[in-house]
């Protein structure tokens, strides 16, 4: 039904067409060049024609004067210092009326003293260490454990016929649903 209505309403959208025609007239608007048909030149619709024809070099540029780029820090020259006369730009004024204004009272720093250095010791020959016994397998001893009271293990008792296991209630499978892949234009 749906589909129906579908077709029939880009049909009647197709065939319709104004109901009356004589309340718009067809007549040029806006601001539009006045041509005067006796100096009119058609417009050369095609290739451009070239009278001297010069094949373009695809390639490196051959230059002339070679000039090796400098890769490396640039040097400037330092800018002249100049004294300037004028005031300066930023001024400072600290108005402290007493001590209490100070945020810490004036401390005396004492010199610490440096200790003295110590006298290297200079060695002629230096020691050498004695060489390092690799051994493939360490020996480990087996420990030895003395038991005053020995343990008797519990006898184990043998069931002829074991119970038998209960049933597992196991759920429908969730399936998830598909993903929708995006056409490539709109990545």
């Amino acid at each position: 039904m749906k589909f129906l209505l579908l077709i029939a309403a880009v049909f009647a959208l197709a065939v319709a067409g104004p109901t009356k025609r004589d309340l718009v007239q067809p007549v040029a608007a806006g601001p539009a060049p006045v041509i005067d048909l006796d100096q009119l030149e058609p417009i050369a619709i095609g290739p451009a024609v070239i009278d001297n024809f010069e094949p373009i070099a695809i390639g490196p540029a051959l230059v002339d004067d070679f000039e090796p780029v400098a890769i490396g820090p640039a040097i400037v020259n330092p800018a002249p210092v100049s004294p300037s006369a004028s005031a300066p730009l930023v001024q400072i004024v600290l108005n402290i009326k007493s001590t209490s204004d100070v945020a810490g009272s004036p401390v005396a720093i004492d010199t610490i003293p440096y200790p003295e250095p110590t006298p290297v010791q200079v060695i002629d020959e230096a020691v050498i260490p004695d060489p390092v016994i690799v051994v493939d397998k360490p020996i480990v001893p087996e420990p030895v454990i003395v038991v005053d009271n020995p343990i008797i293990p519990e006898p184990v008792t043998v069931i002829e016929e074991a119970a038998a296991p209960e049933g597992v209630i196991v759920a429908a499978p969730i399936i998830p649903a598909p993903a929708i892949v995006l056409p490539e234009i709109l990545n």
